[in-house]
């Protein structure tokens, strides 16, 4: 639950918004993108459930998550995200994952650059 994301600080917020307090959140989002390093992993909690960033989101009301299992290359993710968006403007998002990736492989031949993110959720 303390799991974090680290964003600007302003004057009501200190800039860091952890698991914990994304759960208090009530979103209508299609789709949140978390194009870090490792945000889809979880620590296991009572039970069977994984406790992370991609369930806070879930829980809290967004629809799909888009995230990382492992740290990922700055510029191979750059090119990812650059083609799952334009992507996005003619196609659902998983096909519009897929594709990037596969536009990615010819760039990048390791899965290790574009292979981490993975859509988890509804659309």
């Amino acid at each position: 639950m303390q799991s974090r994301m680290l964003l600007a600080a302003d004057n009501d917020n200190d800039g860091s918004l952890t698991v914990s307090e994304i759960y208090d959140l009530k979103l209508n989002a299609d789709m949140v993108v978390l194009s870090a390093c490792q945000t889809a992993l979880g620590d296991v909690k009572n039970g069977d459930d994984v406790v992370g960033l991609n369930r806070g989101f879930l829980y809290a009301g967004a629809k799909s998550i888009v995230g990382s299992l492992w740290e990922v290359p700055d510029n191979p993710t750059k090119d990812l995200m650059v083609g799952l968006y334009t992507n996005l403007k003619s196609m659902g998002l998983r096909e519009a994952m897929r594709k990037a990736q596969l536009f990615a492989l010819k760039k990048y031949k390791h899965p290790f650059n574009w292979a981490a993110f993975q859509v988890t959720g509804g659309t």
